[in-house]
């Protein structure tokens, strides 16, 4: 676009809620639309099927971050002010940080034990999940035999769904879930505008990753102008840190690593950490920024225990340059091209010890195609 044609834009006033057949009054305002010409078409899909089902359940994957949180939440708020029965399922540990998204009774616990019963649902709609093995709230048994809607933006999501909307331009889920209500005219209550703030601001890293495209900006502008107070969300996302939370924070600092001559760099985090500080991996959402920040580092690892030791997650970041999706398929896991992860089953130092040289392997190959790229 030329600077003659660009035009300075103000956020738009919020607009009346349009009320779909066999709805009840919505409570709360219209964003404006500004997805794809489209989006329309798999919306009218998705609102058919929520207005055939008699009850719903919202679902996350596990370890649920600020995306999936905040994604499950702003649709769930959205389809109850629809008067649609809705159930929202996450982990009962989540983050304090998230304590504020939720109103009693508004989010259910996922159910505990290993039930095959299945839910008393007949529309199941899965955010920022990549495949069934990792929803959180439900087993897979429990949702058999019920209608899935599946809305994703990972690249490595596998369409299980009966109906998928998966969409890896987006930015985040929670933008998919603006998509979708604004474009459909759903009313989207205040608590439901927090949590698409929530799912954009985490996702785009404070709106600094490359995935903060223009209309993920335009939709925080719209979300401010409709009410939304960024700096407080903000101050409970990331300030608001417990003692312990702190403590884990140094633990994690403290344990780094480099590895290929500085290239890769690596945090750990054991049982014992999370332990002897009295926390859990739920609240280390914010640490695979810390190796990432040193210097000359291209692929940033986050190592941390989970399962009470038996196996270890890792979180990778990497430079536009590397592909930290390919390396997390290696050990079963996927997500985006520069932000990934998997789960290893082995304990920490075993686990290490596998993945050191995949990632530095990689490394290599990038370099050596580099290299022939420059002689051709």
């Amino acid at each position: 676009m030329s600077r003659k044609a660009a035009k300075k834009t103000k956020p738009s006033r919020p607009r009346a809620a349009r009320k779909p057949a066999g709805a009840s009054a919505p409570s709360g305002i219209r964003l404006p639309m500004l997805g794809d010409p489209h989006d329309i078409h798999i919306a009218r899909e998705i609102e058919r099927k929520v207005l055939e089902a008699k009850r719903i359940v919202v679902l996350g994957h596990e370890r649920p971050d600020g995306d999936c949180v905040g994604s499950t939440v702003a649709l769930g708020m959205a389809l109850k002010a629809l008067g649609r029965d809705v159930h929202v399922l996450l982990e009962p540990k989540l983050p304090v940080r998230f304590k504020y998204l939720f109103e009693p009774g508004e989010v259910r616990p996922k159910q505990k034990g290993q039930s095959t019963r299945r839910y008393p649902a007949d529309l199941a709609i899965v955010l920022d999940t990549t495949d069934v093995d990792r929803i959180s709230g439900l087993v897979p048994a429990q949702i058999a035999g019920i209608t899935i809607v599946n809305i994703d933006h990972h690249m490595s999501n596998n369409n299980f769904g009966d109906l998928n909307w998966v969409d890896t331009s987006a930015a985040a889920a929670g933008e998919l879930v603006y998509r979708l209500t604004s474009v459909l005219g759903w009313a989207v209550p205040p608590v439901a505008l927090d949590a698409l703030y929530t799912a954009l601001v985490t996702d785009t890293g404070q709106f600094a990753y490359s995935n903060t495209t223009p209309r993920v900006l335009r939709m925080a502008a719209e979300l401010l102008a409709a009410g939304v107070d960024g700096e407080e969300l903000w101050r409970r996302l990331y300030l608001d840190k417990s003692r312990a939370e702190l403590d884990l924070e140094a633990r994690a600092r403290t344990s780094l690593e480099v590895w290929a001559n500085g290239q890769i760099s690596c945090i750990t985090l054991t049982q014992a950490d999370f332990e002897k500080t009295g926390t859990g991996p739920q609240m280390t959402q914010e640490f695979p920024g810390i190796p990432r920040a040193l210097a000359g580092s291209k692929l940033a690892v986050f190592f941390y225990a989970v399962n009470g030791g038996k196996d270890t997650k890792v979180s990778i970041r990497s430079v536009k340059e590397l592909d930290a999706c390919a390396l997390a398929k290696r050990f079963g896991g996927g997500g985006h091209r520069q932000a990934a992860g998997c789960t290893i089953p082995l304990p920490m130092k075993e686990a290490k010890d596998l993945f050191r040289p995949a990632a530095e392997k990689m490394l290599k190959e990038h370099a050596a195609l580099s290299t022939a790229g420059k002689s051709d």
